[in-house]
């Protein structure tokens, strides 16, 4: 319960790093729910649906998180204002090693607080 108040709270009013940070999080541990919930509302309805920008994100940072238990560390922010950020995450291999690049995640502020615009896994 206390799990789940916590994300709830993230999801109403945590910072754009705090809301990537469960992005990532979720789909390494595999909470469609969750990573659904992190999304732009117009994106949630097609998350599922082949072919879709959502599904494509989901099945490639699910690939990563389980062929090669990949995990993903907060390593800065690129851009910011009050309405979007992107931020840079370290892809980290099962070992803590970095894998390939750092890669960017795109977030707006909308009713909702944060969500995630763009990913990449």
């Amino acid at each position: 319960m206390h799990g789940e108040t916590k994300t709830s709270d993230v999801l109403r009013t945590g910072t754009a790093r705090e809301v990537a940070e469960l992005h990532y999080q979720a789909v390494v541990e595999g909470n469609l729910d969750l990573w659904r919930a992190t999304l732009k509302a117009d994106y949630r309805p097609m998350v599922g649906r082949r072919g879709s920008t959502p599904d494509f994100w989901w099945r490639t940072g699910r690939k990563y998180a389980t062929e090669y238990g990949v995990t993903y560390r907060f390593l800065r922010v690129d851009r910011a204002d009050e309405h979007r950020q992107k931020l840079f995450f370290e892809r980290l291999n099962a070992d803590g090693t970095p894998r390939g690049m750092p890669v960017p995640i795109h977030l707006v502020r909308g009713e909702e607080g944060w969500r995630v615009e763009m990913a990449t896994y």
